[in-house]
C-alpha cells in the first residue's frame, strides 16, 4: 500500500512538470471562487467591508521510517506488528479573511476535528489517531501606519523556518530544533512596523502561554503556564537579502499538565535566534543558529537538561519553472536536551526522542502547479538521514537512520 501511493505522487509529480505553459489554471480559478466579495471587483462600494474570503489549506502527508538496526528499532516488530509507515491529515483547516472599515483585517481558521491522523503504538497495538478541532487563528489586525498591532490567537512570528507559514516551507518538516523551540499559536497582542519594505524592520508582543482543550475560545492563564514576551529586529542587506535577531523569554513555571489546560509557550526559558535569508536568481538560501535556555517541556522542566543550541542551512535552487530541488543540513546539541528523529520517527521507530546531540540531512523535490503561487498547490518528495548521539536520562538512544516523505499541500 504504502509503495503505491508514493508511485502515485511520482505519477502526479510527473504530470505537473509535463503541464504544458498555456493550460487552464484551476488553482487560481478555485482561489478566486473563495473570494466572496470584493468591492473593487464587484464595484460596490461599501465603506464597512472591503473584502471578504473563504480560506482553506488541505494537507496530506506520508512517512516511512528506516532505523538504524533494521525491524528490531520499529515499534511492535517483537510482536510481529511492527509499521514502519504512516500517512495522515497533517493539516486540514478552513476559515474566513475580511478586511473591514479600510484599517482592519479579521481572520479565523479552525483546525478540522475527525480526520484521519496518525497511527500510534499503545498496548501492544496500533491504532490511527484523529484530528482533533481547534481554533488554530482568531485574531484582529490593525494597520495604522507606521505601526500595524494584531490583537487574538496568532503565530508569533520567531525562528526563521518557523516564520515561513508551512504552505511555502521549502522542506516537507521544520528541522528538530525549531520545531522544539518555536512556540504554537498563542492569544496575545503584538506591534510590528506597517512597511514589510523598511530597511529596518521590528516586531514586539506578549502571549500567553496556557490553551484550553480542543474548542475552547479563551485563553488560559495560569501561574505555571503563565506568559512569554518577544522582540524580533531585521534589516535589509540587499533588496532581497535580510537578517533577523529574535529573542523570546517564556515565564513559565514549574509543571503544566494540571486540568484542562497545556502549555504552548517556547521550548526554553529564552530563546535567540540569528537568521540570514537571500535569494539570487534561482538560488535561495538560509541560514540560522538559534540556543535555548532552560529547555522545558509540556510537563516541566526537563529531567538533566539545561540548555540546546544549533544551526540550520537551508539551500533551494530553481531547477525549472515548476521543479524546486532542497538541501538542509541542521545540528543540535544540549545535555540530554535534543529533540530528535523529527515527525515520525519518535512513532514508529523504538529510539528515544531525546539525546545530546543530532545532525541530519535532507534532500527534497517540489513540484509547483502553480509556478507564480508557489503556496497554492505543491507535491513535495524528501528524505532524511539523522544521527543522534548520546544517551536519555534513562540511558536510551537517539533516533539514528532514514527517514522518507511525500505530502500533497495546497493553499486558497
Amino acid at each position: 500500500m504504502m509503495k503505491t501511493r508514493f508511485y502515485f505522487i511520482l505519477l502526479a509529480s510527473a504530470c505537473v512538470v509535463s503541464a504544458s505553459e498555456g493550460e487552464f489554471n484551476w488553482g487560481d480559478t478555485l482561489a478566486r471562487s473563495f473570494k466572496i466579495f470584493d468591492a473593487e471587483r464587484d464595484h460596490a462600494d461599501n465603506p464597512y467591508v472591503q473584502e471578504m474570503s473563504l480560506r482553506m489549506r488541505p494537507q496530506y502527508q506520508w512517512g516511512y521510517v528506516d532505523p538504524a538496526g533494521g525491524s528490531g528499532r520499529v515499534k511492535g516488530a517483537s510482536a510481529g506488528t511492527g509499521r514502519r509507515g504512516n500517512d495522515e491529515w497533517r493539516r486540514f483547516r478552513i476559515g474566513i479573511r475580511a478586511r473591514v472599515l479600510s484599517h482592519l483585517t479579521l481572520l479565523n481558521d479552525w483546525d478540522i476535528g475527525g480526520l484521519n491522523g496518525r497511527y500510534k503504538y499503545s498496548d501492544g497495538q496500533w491504532e490511527r489517531g484523529r484530528s482533533q478541532a481547534a481554533v488554530y487563528e482568531l485574531y484582529v489586525q490593525g494597520n495604522f501606519k507606521p505601526v500595524t498591532f494584531t490583537l487574538g490567537k496568532s503565530k508569533p512570528s520567531f525562528i526563521g523556518e518557523y516564520r515561513i507559514s508551512d504552505s511555502k516551507l521549502p522542506t516537507i518538516e521544520r528541522s528538530d530544533l525549531v520545531n522544539q523551540l518555536a512556540p504554537e499559536a498563542l492569544y496575545g497582542i503584538s506591534f510590528k512596523n506597517s512597511d514589510a519594505d523598511a530597511k529596518w524592520g521590528w516586531l514586539l508582543g506578549a502571549w500567553v502561554n496556557g490553551q484550553h482543550d480542543n474548542l475552547w475560545l479563551e485563553p488560559a492563564f495560569r501561574t505555571d503556564t503563565n506568559a512569554m514576551v518577544g522582540a524580533s529586529i531585521s534589516r535589509f542587506l540587499e533588496k532581497q537579502s535580510i537578517v533577523y535577531l529574535d529573542w523570546m523569554h517564556s515565564f513559565m513555571n514549574g509543571s503544566s499538565s494540571n486540568g484542562f489546560v497545556s502549555y504552548e509557550g517556547p521550548g526554553a526559558g529564552d530563546v535567540v535566534a540569528l537568521t540570514w535569508e537571500t535569494k539570487r536568481g534561482k538560488f535561495g538560501f538560509m541560514a540560522e543558529a538559534m540556543t535555548g535556555f532552560n529547555v522545558t517541556s509540556p510537563t516541566g522542566r526537563r529531567e538533566n537538561a539545561e540548555n540546546v543550541g544549533g544551526i540550520s542551512l537551508i539551500p533551494t535552487y530553481r531547477i525549472s519553472r515548476r521543479v524546486e530541488a532542497v538541501f538542509r543540513y541542521a545540528l543540535a546539541i544540549g545535555s540530554n536536551a535534543v529533540e530528535n528523529g523529527g515527525r515520525y520517527a519518535p512513532t514508529n521507530s523504538a529510539y528515544s526522542p531525546t539525546c545530546d546531540l543530532s545532525q541530519s540531512f535532507y534532500f527534497g523535490v517540489n513540484f509547483y502547479l502553480n509556478p507564480e503561487k508557489t503556496d497554492r498547490t505543491r507535491i513535495m518528495l524528501g528524505a532524511e538521514y539523522t544521527h543522534a548521539s548520546g544517551r536519555d536520562a534513562t540511558g536510551e538512544r537517539g533516533f539514528t537512520g532514514w527517514q522518507y516523505f511525500a505530502s500533497i499541500r495546497m493553499n486558497f
